[in-house]
């Protein structure tokens, strides 16, 4: 009975005050609007299986892959997890082998039939800033089991050799349109350059613009069968579209794994087979817990994010839900004359939070639908992925609708407290008597929560591995626990009040007096100060850990010309992964360099010093052989040893923490091949001189970057030494190959191995001992010479006497573009961090709620102190007296809140950071994922286990003083300095 009078009564206070309470809703309706909005985005982008089917398959059956000439293991979804090792090892093992399709080898069904989706190639096409190298590939787009794998744009599909269809992205760099000619050069081997070094270009006719939905920002080239020339032992298609007479099943698909080839089937993925009937189910899940985990991590700051967003909500309401409460004073004076008991009123203050809450739950919800719906297009640009089909979710909105009802409950709570415990006679006659005493019960639960938070988050943060509930729960305690002890704060800051002049002395016991409406206001400024403080600790951690662990051995204005391969994995990433189209990799353009053609060229544009070649092993063709540095069993990393370079860690998750400071681990890391090389070489990779390594080198030893690569010390002299040994891939014995197969095994794996090779050695010094520009050992020619492994040029460093210009690098990417084979170059500008942007955006966000939090802790201020300043005006108070008043009122509050919430934001700043830096997770896999010109020529991330913590002094001076002051200012000259002396009551 009591919450129908006072839902009645909070219904009409609603409808009575529209303005007032159309912000409260506003201000409750906007998370329900934002988390409405990413998951109408959410379900709308996440694409369904009949979606998701379309884009791999188009209409076909199944999208079959030749993997290997071995039995194979995959996944119902048609992954097949295997080592990019094993991808190359591959692609140069079918070296002049025919891949057979499914037909042929009659793998599939019979009345099957197959659609062949050739490997991607590379062009050099003509280009408004010089040239460029795009991707090719060729597809029947009018075949009917390619409808879906592309979005068409514009225009037609090709019909015929010589016409292609581009990406919307490279039309626009091109400044192209359909009916263009495009002047092209094939970059398949084969293509024999002029005297000049040029290859023969094409002239191919655009008729037609077509999207990979996958990649919508991806420059691609979509050619009609034919137009390529064909590749010499090229093994063919390993990819075939298939559409096969009644589907194709689980156990055909396995038919197909004995035979080497792993399928996609469009009727397994939609009735996936039970884990017990997946063979490789198990070790999948085995493989993937170091991801799952990682996932774990992301979710935690997630949820921190998010609990800290509603928390900043439930505190600015609050503040409005006061100002109600007081305007209604009166309103709950004759309440209470007319007999209602203090339940009563506390309810009907909690009904205006449930009233005003389910209006901003409901219009939240669909607003946040018309926002998913607007933000679609951007989300679009942002992702590079084409949509599914828009859809909500009704559960889902409900489920944030009433996120909306419980903030509004929550942020009328205090207010519905305080208004509670008023007398009727002090509601009646307006007396202003205020807070006495001080709040010590509501400060001691306070600190028991905070301490109860801390104890959760250190939990969180030193027990080894990722814990997420108790790390979100303790960070969302812990300020929970800072907000329950605000009123004790402000209500000691008024003891200060004597070291003011009169208007601060006056807004300072003020607020201490009236920390009911003070409080609200300090504990929202605090909230969203702590969280931007807390993002922006994690930004310049993350700035910080970046430059110290910015791992480009390339000195600043260094410049490295990478060929083939180097160049290649460069490409990928930069375009954020591998250059892929529907699956199949990219090949390498191994075709040789003329590394002295190249010295000149980049030499004549740039203000180089001197320049060294760096040989990287050739493997143009089928060569399973490799030099690798032959560690002893002390030196060599424990944790490694596992099968295909698989992570073994002891017993329990302390073994996380273990191979992180272990030094020897730093080179299973960084990778790095053993080149022949010089003095000359030796100087280009550390940048300094050592006349000890370079005698050895002459001398015919070898030169490491690591101590633990050292096997020991000569009997006799007592030099250094080091051991390296010819590493063969072959397969195990007894293995049925095919026999073109097997012969192309036979010239490296018949017979013994040769005998390893200890050479004299001397360590050049690196930063931890990791690969320097992919290079792990220097060794004498007559050592590659003598294991029969062959090397060409992979990259020449340039040193350069400055740091180049803009024009002098573009100057030398047209350069490198010249020299008739895929080059890329890079110049070293050292780290380029930084997060101004970011940091402006946190503090306006942080400025914009505390001077609101600010205003409308001192308008109410205003209200309620009316009384005084006509007091003050009656004796003889200047008109400004009520500005400065004013001013000093808003000052107080941003500084409490401020200072209070850049102390609180730094706690889960911090346990955010610790966790991390505990956390095993991340660092292994980023640096078991390093790849490009910093992984590739820099060695690869390397594993570090200490924190980053760094705080931004800056932002938090800025925050606790400039805002602060500007919320001052602000109040003073907003408000009024004439006082109308009013009659008062009683």
């Amino acid at each position: 009975m009591i919450w129908k009078v006072a839902v009645r009564i909070a219904r009409r206070e609603a409808l009575r005050h529209k303005g007032r309470s159309a912000l409260v809703a506003a201000m409750l309706a906007l998370p329900v609007a934002g988390a409405s909005a990413a998951d109408t985005l959410y379900h709308t982008t996440k694409l369904t299986t009949v979606e998701q089917l379309q884009r791999d398959l188009g209409h076909a059956d199944a999208l079959v892959s030749y993997v290997a000439p071995t039995p194979i293991e995959q996944l119902p979804d048609g992954t097949v997890p295997g080592s990019a090792q094993a991808g190359g090892m591959l692609s140069g093992a079918l070296q002049g082998v025919q891949v057979a399709s499914p037909v042929d080898s009659g793998v599939l069904p019979s009345g099957s039939r197959v659609v062949p989706l050739p490997n991607q190639q590379e062009l050099r096409v003509e280009a408004p800033q010089g040239a460029d190298s795009v991707p090719v590939v060729e597809r029947d787009l009018g075949d009917p089991l390619l409808s879906g794998l592309y979005v068409p744009k514009a225009g037609r599909a090709p019909r015929a050799a010589g016409e292609v269809t581009l990406s919307t992205s490279l039309l626009s760099s091109l400044d192209k349109h359909i009916g263009d000619q495009l002047t092209a050069e094939f970059l398949t081997p084969g293509q024999v350059p002029d005297k000049n070094g040029q290859l023969p270009k094409h002239q191919l006719t655009i008729v037609g613009e077509d999207d990979d939905p996958a990649h919508l920002d991806a420059d691609e080239v979509i050619a009609y069968p034919g137009t390529l020339p064909a590749v010499p032992d090229d093994a063919g298609p390993t990819q075939w579209l298939a559409q096969i007479p009644g589907g194709l099943n689980w156990a055909q698909v396995q038919k197909l794994n004995q035979g080497g080839y792993s399928a996609e089937s469009r009727l397994v993925v939609e009735n996936p087979p039970p884990d017990s009937a997946v063979p490789l189910m198990q070790h999948y899940h085995a493989a993937s817990v170091g991801s799952s985990r990682l996932t774990q991590a992301l979710l935690a700051v997630g949820a921190v994010g998010i609990v800290m967003a509603l928390l900043e909500v439930v505190l600015l309401a609050g503040p409005a839900f006061a100002v109600g409460a007081r305007k209604r004073r009166r309103d709950f004076g004759l309440m209470g004359a007319a007999g209602a008991d203090h339940r009563m009123v506390r309810a009907v203050v909690l009904a205006d939070g449930l009233v005003l809450g389910a209006v901003g739950g409901v219009v939240g919800a669909l607003a946040g639908i018309g926002l998913g719906r607007l933000a679609l297009p951007e989300a679009v640009d942002f992702t590079h992925r084409e949509p599914g089909a828009f859809r909500i979710a009704p559960g889902d909105l409900a489920g944030a609708a009433l996120i909306g009802v419980v903030t509004g409950l929550i942020a009328a709570l205090i207010p519905a407290v305080i208004t509670g415990r008023q007398q009727v006679l002090e509601s009646l006659t307006g007396g202003r008597r205020g807070a006495r005493g001080v709040p010590w019960k509501l400060a001691t639960l306070g600190a028991v929560i905070l301490a109860a938070g801390l104890a959760a988050t250190g939990y969180a943060v030193f027990r080894p591995g990722i814990h997420t509930v108790p790390l979100v729960g303790g960070i969302a305690v812990s300020e929970l626990g800072v907000v329950a002890c605000t009123p004790l704060l402000v209500a000691l800051t008024g003891k200060l009040g004597r070291l003011l002049p009169l208007t601060g002395r006056m807004a300072l016991r003020d607020s201490a007096r009236n920390r009911g409406r003070t409080a609200p206001a300090v504990a929202a400024i605090l909230a969203a100060v702590a969280g931007s403080t807390a993002v922006a600790t994690l930004l310049t951690t993350n700035d910080a850990q970046g430059r110290a662990q910015y791992h480009s051995t390339l000195r600043p204005g260094q410049v490295a010309l990478m060929f083939g391969a180097a160049a290649q994995q460069q490409e990928e990433q930069q375009s954020g992964g591998s250059l892929r189209y529907n699956g199949t990799p990219t090949g390498p353009d191994l075709t040789p360099v003329d590394a002295a053609k190249a010295i000149a060229a980049i030499s004549a544009v740039l203000p180089v010093r001197s320049a060294a070649v760096i040989p990287t092993q050739d493997y143009n063709g089928f060569v399973p052989v490799s030099i690798v540095v032959k560690r002893t069993p002390a030196n060599d990393c424990p944790f490694f040893n596992g099968n295909g370079g698989a992570v073994v860690l002891p017993p329990g998750q302390g073994g996380e923490s273990m191979i992180q400071s272990d030094p020897r681990c730093q080179a299973a890391f960084g990778g790095g091949q053993v080149v022949p090389g010089d003095a000359a070489t030796l100087r280009a990779l550390t940048g300094t001189v050592d006349p000890q390594a370079e005698k050895i080198l002459a001398a015919g030893g070898m030169v490491v970057f690591s101590p633990f690569d050292l096997t020991g010390t000569a009997p006799a002299g007592g030099a250094p030494r080091a051991t390296i040994a010819l590493q063969r891939d072959c397969p195990p014995a007894g293995l049925d190959l095919p026999d073109d197969l097997r012969s192309q095994f036979a010239p490296y794996c018949a017979g013994p191995p040769p005998a390893d090779l200890t050479l004299p050695a001397a360590v050049a010094r690196t930063k931890d001992g990791s690969a320097v520009n992919g290079v792990r050992a220097l060794i004498p020619q007559s050592a590659a010479d003598k294991y029969r492994v062959k090397y060409v040029p992979s990259m020449v460093l340039f040193d350069t006497t400055r740091m180049p210009t803009k024009a002098e690098q573009e100057r030398a990417n047209a350069a490198a573009e010249s020299l008739g084979t895929t080059a890329l170059l890079d110049v070293e500008h050292g780290y380029q961090g930084g997060n101004d942007t970011t940091m402006l955006a946190l503090a306006a966000v942080a400025a914009f709620v505390t001077l609101g939090a600010a205003a409308i802790s001192t308008g109410l201020a205003i209200t309620d102190g009316q009384a005084d300043l006509e007091t003050l005006a009656a004796v003889g108070a200047r008109p400004r007296m009520r500005r400065a008043l004013a001013g000093s009122q808003a000052t107080i509050t941003a500084v409490l809140g401020t200072v209070l919430g850049s102390a609180t934001g730094l706690v889960p700043a911090v346990a955010i950071v610790e966790a991390r830096s505990h956390s095993f997770v991340q660092s292994a896999l980023q640096g078991r994922s390093g790849h490009g010109l910093r992984g590739l020529i820099g060695g690869g991330p390397t594993v570090h286990a200490q924190s980053y913590l760094t705080i931004p002094w800056t932002f938090l001076i800025g925050t606790i003083v400039i805002v602060p002051m500007l919320a001052g200012i602000a109040a003073a000259l907003v408000t009024r300095s004439k006082i109308e002396i009013r009659r008062r009551r009683g």
